[in-house]
């Protein structure tokens, strides 16, 4: 990798950060939900950034800005990006996330935003499917676009969710910070329950007779064959296997599965 394309990949991670940045404020009118207002200097920090990343693809960041409306819109073929296209796609992903916040890129505000986001979801769309469709069978095709798909998956679209993730957090209504602490406290009172109690609960679904489908009467079956099961017919290993399970062990497993669940759920709000 040349000394550029090494200094064009590192500024990628503050790009992103700068991204998420403006994007978490772009629906507040600059204001964030702690009441502060939002710091003027990461939009300049981030067009900077924009602007630099644009020379590294051969333009002028206006000049570089045309190419890519144009390419959208179909005024440009597909193939001027086909060079840099990662460089290119996450150039207009950086883009979106800054205009979001700065409306520069237009005279109408709700149009600027529009465009934007219109143009990113246009190139995504385009490069991904025109990949997708060139790609035959990929054991017919061992020399198939997969890796340059993978990329636009793992890159652009990526950073794109990002910064689609960020707006619809800074969209959510004022009553959201009750809401989360209600589904705390009973995330809460569910880990912290005892785990003997909640087996219990679960031992006794299970050993309802007669029941026709699910999970009690697979229990019932697996019970019944164990108590009557011929040593000699299945032999010392599936034996031993069958004698080692315990419907208390299953019971615990169940538990403590569900605790990890709720544990890594609550540490996400």
């Amino acid at each position: 990798m040349c000394p550029k394309a090494i200094e064009r990949r590192s500024l990628l991670p503050r790009m992103i950060y700068l991204s998420i940045e403006c994007a978490s404020t772009s629906l507040k009118e600059n204001v964030e939900t702690n009441g502060s207002v939002f710091d003027p200097k990461i939009s300049l920090e981030l067009k900077i950034l924009l602007e630099r990343y644009a020379k590294f693809l051969g333009f002028p960041f206006q000049d570089a800005i045309e190419v890519l409306f144009a390419t959208s819109s179909g005024g440009k073929s597909l193939e001027a990006l086909s060079s840099d296209l990662i460089d290119w796609l996450n150039f207009a992903v950086f883009l979106n996330a800054w205009n979001l916040n700065s409306n520069k890129i237009g005279a109408d505000k709700t149009a600027c935003r529009t465009g934007t986001w219109h143009l990113v979801n246009s190139l995504l769309e385009k490069y991904i499917l025109e990949n997708l469709r060139s790609m035959g069978p990929i054991i017919s095709s061992p020399g198939c676009n997969l890796p340059l798909l993978v990329q636009l998956v793992a890159e652009p679209l990526a950073w794109h969710a990002l910064v689609i993730q960020s707006c619809v957090r800074s969209s959510l209504p004022s009553g959201k910070k009750k809401k989360k602490e209600e589904v705390e406290n009973w995330l809460r009172e569910q880990i912290k329950s005892p785990e003997d109690a909640n087996m219990e609960i679960i031992l006794s679904s299970l050993q309802v007779k007669d029941q026709k489908e699910g999970p009690g009467k697979v229990f019932q079956i697996l019970e019944t064959s164990i108590s009557s099961m011929n040593d000699v017919e299945v032999g010392d290993r599936i034996s031993q296997a069958l004698k080692s399970w315990s419907s208390a062990d299953v019971a615990s497993k169940i538990v403590a599965g569900q605790r990890t669940i709720l544990s890594e759920f609550s540490s996400d709000l």
